[in-house]
Parts: structure tokens; sequence; C-alpha cells
């Protein structure tokens, strides 16, 4: 859910989403059957919710559906992980889902075609290939995905905003990151790491990673130990 927009993502659904600036997220979770139930009783029409779509809510709906969220995790957090009473409860879920109900009462601004949707099950595929260890080579997932480079590519573009090998060493160097400040320092190697995740040439590997983190990927290890 953004500011000024809503995601719906029905079960399942997998989605890439990026940001020119700086934004902020927030989740609300329901059961599909229910809440289109919910839906249909409120607005006392036909109610769906298409598996991806977006939608800008109006302002005063989109207003109240934060307020109601932003009360709920007072709630929560002044009760310091405690549940609150079931009618205290309930009644809360109730009105956010009125309030969310109202918010997508316009109908969506985008609702997904058969080509996204097949576009975006190759990026989802092409994900999933990524977490081998070490992640293969553009050339070997686009033969795995069955498709052609031109349009691995640019799936890429479109919704990832760069092309699929940039993309494939971003990744990794996320996951060598993650990894430099959760391994023992005592026991793990730079080298070894980078390798893990794709990086075969440790000084490339060591300048690009100081210019996208700001430090030596040994420091970055020795951290755990400062």
């Amino acid at each position: 859910m953004w500011m000024r927009e809503i995601i719906t993502l029905g079960p399942g659904q997998r989605v890439h989403a990026r940001s020119r600036g700086s934004c902020q997220w927030a989740a609300i979770q329901l059961l599909v059957e229910e809440f289109v139930q919910h839906g249909g009783t409120l607005s006392g029409t036909a109610f769906n919710v298409p598996p991806v779509a977006r939608w800008r809510p109006p302002r005063a709906a989109l207003r109240q559906l934060r307020h109601l969220y932003q009360a709920a995790i007072r709630t929560a957090e002044t009760r310091s992980g405690a549940l609150a009473d079931k009618e205290t409860v309930h009644g809360l879920e109730q009105q956010m889902i009125h309030a969310l109900v109202e918010s997508l009462s316009a109908g969506p601004v985008y609702e997904e075609t058969e080509t996204a949707r097949w576009q975006r099950g190759i990026l989802a595929r092409f994900e999933d290939l990524l977490e081998a260890e070490p992640p293969p080579g553009v050339t070997v997932i686009g033969t795995a995905l069955d498709v052609s480079s031109r349009l691995l590519r640019e799936c890429c573009k479109k919704s990832l905003g760069m092309d699929p090998s940039r993309y494939r060493r971003l990744h990794g160097m996320q996951r060598t990151h993650r990894a430099l400040r959760r391994e023992n320092p005592d026991t793990a190697s730079v080298s070894v790491l980078a390798r893990r995740y794709g990086f075969r040439t440790p000084g490339r590997f060591a300048a690009n990673y100081r210019t996208l983190y700001g430090e030596s990927p040994s420091t970055t290890l020795r951290r755990l130990t400062a």
C-alpha cells in the first residue's frame, strides 16, 4: 500500500516494485473470499478484486484508512504485544474493512493483462534461479526460462529498470553483503563468499562493493567484532 495508491495482490502473487524516490509501505492482509463478501455487502454491488491491480483511492477514504492503520499499530505497541480485548479488536478490524472497501470502490486504475502476467511469471522464475550458489549466468538463465535474450532484457528493463546482467550483479552483491554481516569473521573468507554469490574476480568485486556500500568487504565482515 502506498501513501497515495494501493496495490492488491492475490494469494501466491509476486511482483517487483521500484521507486524513483523515497516511499513508505504498509501492508494489510485479508482472506480474499471474506473481503469480497464484505465488499459486496457494504457496497450493495458485485465487488471484485483482481489478482494484481493498482488503485488510487479518494483522499478522504485513504486518509481514514491510514488513521485506522496507525491506531491499530499504537494499540499493539501500548499493550506491549498483548492482545487487546476481542471487542476492541473486532471493532477496529470492521472499521478498517469499511475504509478499505471505500478506498477500492472506484475501481482499479490498472489491472494486469495476460501479457503482463506472463512476463511477471518470467521474472519470478528469474529471481528463483538467482538464488542458486553460485547463480548461473544470464545466457544459462535464458535457456532455463526458455525465453530469448531480447525478451528477458525487455522484461527486466520494464519492471526492474536495468538489464538482466546488471540486476544479477546487484542481486549477488546484496546477498554477499548480507552474508558478510552475519558470518563469523574468524572463520569466513571474503573471497569464498564472493565466489559463492557469483563474483570470480576479487579485485573488481571489492571495488564495486566499496562503491555500493562505502566500505570494503573486509570492513563489513569485521564489523561483528567491533
